[in-house]
Order: C-alpha cells, then sequence, then structure tokens
C-alpha cells in the first residue's frame, strides 16, 4: 500500500487549524441547522430552504437520500452546498451535509473557518490525521454529531484538498468515529 504525504499544500495548515483551534462559547446542544431539525419531512424541509434546487435524480447515500440542495451558503466565510439528508426508511432529515469542492480557500481563508467553527461549537471532542487524506474533527452534542472533514482525494497524494465536508449529524444516526479507525477494541 502506498502511504500518501500529507506535507504539502494546505492539507497542513488545516490540520493545525483543525487541532489548535478551541471555542470560546459551547453550544450545549445543536438540533439540526438554521431552520432544519432532525426529524423533519421532505415537505418541512422544503419550506425550510426555499431557495434550494431540486436534484435530479435524488442524491443516493445508501440508507440516506437527498432531493435538493442549496448552493453558496456561506458559513464562517466559506461557501459551501448544503444538502439535507432523509432517511430512506422513514424520509425523515437525520443528516445536513455542507460542501466545499475546489477550489478550495487558501490557509487564511480555512483557518477562519476553523476559528468560527471553535467558536460557535467549543473545543473538538475529537481530532485525528488518517493516512487516506483526510483530516476529522469532531463535536458530540446530546441530539447531533458535528463533523469537519477536510479530503485529499487525489491520486498523487500531494495534500492538496479536494474536498470540504461539514456534517450535521442526528445523534442516533451518527456514523462511528473516524477517528477510531485502526484503534484497537478494549
Amino acid at each position: 500500500m502506498i502511504r500518501r504525504r500529507l506535507g504539502r499544500a494546505l492539507l497542513p495548515a488545516l490540520a493545525a487549524g483543525l487541532l489548535l483551534a478551541q471555542g470560546a462559547m459551547a453550544a450545549d446542544d445543536i438540533r439540526g441547522w438554521d431552520g432544519l431539525t432532525w426529524g423533519m419531512t421532505a415537505a418541512e424541509v422544503d419550506a425550510a430552504l426555499p431557495q434550494a434546487i431540486t436534484l435530479s435524480p435524488a442524491w443516493d447515500f445508501g440508507p440516506l437520500y437527498a432531493e435538493r440542495m442549496q448552493r453558496d451558503v456561506v458559513i464562517g466565510g466559506i461557501p459551501f452546498d448544503v444538502v439535507p439528508e432523509l432517511a430512506r426508511r422513514d424520509g425523515r432529515l437525520v443528516q445536513i451535509l455542507f460542501e466545499r469542492r475546489p477550489p478550495i480557500p487558501g490557509p487564511a481563508e480555512l483557518q477562519a473557518f476553523v476559528n468560527d467553527l471553535a467558536a460557535r461549537l467549543g473545543p473538538a471532542a475529537e481530532n485525528c490525521t488518517l493516512e487516506t487524506g483526510l483530516v476529522t474533527r469532531l463535536w458530540h452534542f446530546p441530539s447531533t454529531q458535528v463533523a469537519l472533514t477536510a479530503v485529499d482525494f487525489t491520486a498523487d497524494g500531494s495534500g492538496r484538498l479536494q474536498r470540504l465536508l461539514l456534517r450535521y449529524t442526528a445523534a442516533d444516526r451518527a456514523p462511528p468515529s473516524p477517528c477510531e479507525q485502526g484503534k484497537p477494541r478494549t
């Protein structure tokens, strides 16, 4: 297995920012995001995001799907596409994906973004950098898990960020922590 190098371009700057930023005012709990709350139906999500566009066909995320997306929602100074994801089993909101594809902002903008998240969410519960090119920071709240992930999908392992993902997930539906991968179970 070829080990990817994370020592170039923007990835080290974001990794450092993810590991160092501290929050001044942590949220006690988060039950969704900006008018979206866990358990909303597709019609309620549509009403909460009137500027969203229809995805045709709907995006398939296995047990989740998305029918709508709102472009250029600014979070911490960086525009993201916002994709509310519904559970296939009951059609209710369980995750909100914020995705930024290239061009990825530079180190100063990324640090400002991380600082903004830390100011709103408080210190992260987990931080990790994986060989696969993922840098992750997790916040845990009673109702929600928030995950920030910087992704290096380049074939050459150059460390150039290809995607910046922020996921708000209902706590009872949150996936296992990527920071636990490869660690022995105790």
